[in-house]
C-alpha cells in the first residue's frame, strides 16, 4: 500500500461529504439543558434521581438537583436553548474501549476483497465503523493497532470535529519481533510501508521502531509480546526483556503509554517487569504477575469478547477467563476493552455482559469503561465523569444497567463533546449511511 497524498485525502474527502447527510441549519444552541431521570454523575456512586445537566462550549457547566427550566438558570436573555427530555432514561458519562480496531470488521466486510482494498477504501470502511462505534455509546477509543497511515488519517478528520466519531487514541502499527505477530510487511512492498512497520529485532531496531510510529503520529504504542491464537509460532513470548524494556523506555521517554499484547504467563511477567502500561488479554497471567500489577498500577485489558467469538465449549474459554477472576479477587486495576474490530463493531458492550458474568459487578463493569479508562487514557481530568467542567460526552439508555448490564447494549442517547449524535435511538444524519 501507498501513502495517502495530500491529493488522494481530499479525494476520500470529498467522497464522504458525497454520501453523507449533511444537518440541518438550524442554529446550534448556546446551551444544551438535559433532564435526566436517573444520572450517574461518577460511576462507583450511587446514582441520583431528577436531574439538570447544563452543557455549554461543550462542557459541563452545572448539575442540579430537579428538573430546572430555562428561567429558572436564566439562560432565556437572548440565548437560545435546547431542552433534552430523559427523565424516563438512566443517564451516564460516555463509554470508553481500551482496545479497539476501528480500521477492521469481523463478518461484516468491506464490498472487495481483502487484496482489493486501497487505502482510500480503508479510510471510508474506518469512518463507518466509527459510526458504529459512537452509536454503540462509545464516546472514546483506543485503536490498538491499524494501518498507520489509515487510522491517523480517520482520527485527525474526527478528533478535529470534521465527523462525528468517538474521540480516538491511535497506535498505528505495532512495535513487534520481526516475523511475530502483527508483522504484515512483505520483501516486495512499498518503501513505505517498511518504514512505517513496527517489526524490530534488537534493542535499537525496537527504539527506533518506537520513534518511527511517534513520527508517524501514534498517541500510544501497542507492543507485541507474544503470538497469537492463528500464529504459527503459537501465544508464546517472541520478545526478549531487552526489547521489552528498550520499548516501553523509548514510548515513555516520548510521552507515550505502552499497551501490550501478551498471553503466555513467562511474557506477562516480563511486559510487568518492563513496565509496560496495560496488559491485553494477559490469559495467562499468575496471581504473581496480577499483584505486581496492582503494586505498580497496571491495568488489565481483558478483552472476554475473544474468548466467546470462536463458538468453542464454555469450558475452552473459561479458562481464558480465570486470570480476570483472579484479578477481580486481588484488586488488579481493569480497564474495559472488548477487541472489537475481531467481533462485530455493534457487539463492543457485550463485553459488559461477560464481565459480569465472570464476577464483576454492573457497577464495577461501568467504572471500568469511564473512570479507569480515563485514568488510562490520561484523560481523567477531561472525561470519565459527569461532573462540572467535564467534556459533555453523556449517554442515555433505558433501564438501569446498575441492575442489568445488558442495559448498555440499547443505546437511546449519545453525545460527545456537547454535540449530539444519537437521539430516541436514531442516529444524527451527520453519520454516514
Amino acid at each position: 500500500m501507498r501513502t495517502l497524498s495530500f491529493n488522494r485525502l481530499c479525494v476520500v474527502a470529498a467522497a464522504l461529504l458525497l454520501i453523507t447527510v449533511m444537518p440541518s441549519a438550524r442554529a446550534a444552541p448556546d446551551y444544551i439543558v438535559i433532564h435526566a431521570g436517573m444520572l450517574l454523575v461518577i460511576p462507583g456512586v450511587s446514582p441520583k434521581a431528577s436531574q439538570t445537566v447544563v452543557v455549554h462550549d461543550a462542557r459541563i457547566v452545572d448539575v442540579l438537583d430537579g428538573f430546572a427550566t430555562a428561567e429558572e438558570l436564566e439562560l432565556t436573555d437572548g440565548q437560545l436553548v435546547e431542552i433534552i427530555d430523559l427523565r424516563e432514561q438512566f443517564v451516564l458519562p460516555g463509554l470508553m474501549d481500551a482496545h479497539s480496531h476501528l480500521m477492521w470488521s469481523s463478518r461484516d466486510l468491506p464490498p472487495k476483497k481483502p487484496e482489493d482494498l486501497t487505502r482510500e477504501d480503508l479510510v471510508l470502511w474506518t469512518m463507518r465503523n466509527a459510526r458504529t462505534t459512537l452509536a454503540s455509546g462509545f464516546t472514546t477509543v483506543r485503536d490498538l493497532a491499524s494501518d498507520p497511515y489509515v487510522m491517523f488519517a480517520a482520527r485527525d478528520w474526527i478528533n478535529g470535529g470534521k465527523y462525528l466519531g468517538p474521540r480516538i487514541l491511535a497506535a498505528g502499527t505495532p512495535v513487534g519481533a520481526l516475523g511475530g505477530h502483527g508483522d504484515r510487511t512483505k520483501i516486495d512492498v512499498d518503501p513505505s510501508d517498511v518504514l512505517a512497520s513496527g517489526s524490530c529485532d534488537g534493542r535499537e531496531s525496537c527504539r527506533r521502531a518506537v520513534r518511527m510510529q511517534h513520527k508517524l503520529g501514534a498517541d500510544v504504542i501497542k507492543m507485541m509480546a507474544t503470538g497469537g491464537f492463528h500464529d504459527q509460532t503459537g501465544t508464546g513470548q517472541l520478545f526478549f526483556f531487552d526489547e521489552m524494556e528498550a520499548t516501553v523506555q523509548a514510548a515513555h521517554q516520548l510521552g507515550m503509554a505502552v499497551a501490550t499484547h501478551v498471553y503466555a504467563e513467562d511474557a506477562v511477567a516480563d511486559v510487568v517487569r518492563a513496565g509496560v502500561d496495560s496488559v491485553e488479554h494477559g490469559f495467562g497471567a499468575s496471581d504473581a504477575s496480577l499483584r505486581e500489577m496492582k503494586k505498580k498500577h497496571i491495568y488489565l485489558v481483558p478483552t472476554l469478547s475473544i474468548a466467546q467469538r470462536s463458538g468453542r465449549p464454555v469450558t475452552v474459554y473459561r479458562e481464558k477467563y480465570r486470570a480476570f477472576e483472579r484479578a477481580l479477587e486481588i484488586g488488579t486495576p481493569i480497564a474495559f476493552g472488548s477487541d472489537v474490530g475481531g467481533i462485530p463493531h455493534k457487539f463492543a458492550a457485550r463485553e459488559f455482559r461477560y464481565m459480569v458474568a465472570a464476577g464483576m459487578s454492573p457497577a464495577a463493569a461501568i467504572e471500568s469503561a469511564t473512570v479507569n479508562t480515563a485514568e488510562l487514557f490520561r484523560l481523567s481530568a477531561e472525561i470519565g465523569t459527569l461532573e462540572t467542567g467535564k467534556l459533555a460526552d453523556i449517554i442515555a439508555v433505558n433501564g438501569n444497567p446498575l441492575d442489568d448490564i445488558m442495559a448498555l447494549e440499547t443505546i437511546d442517547f449519545v453525545m460527545k463533546g456537547g454535540v449530539v449524535a444519537k437521539r430516541d435511538g436514531v442516529v444524527s444524519d451527520f453519520f454516514l449511511d
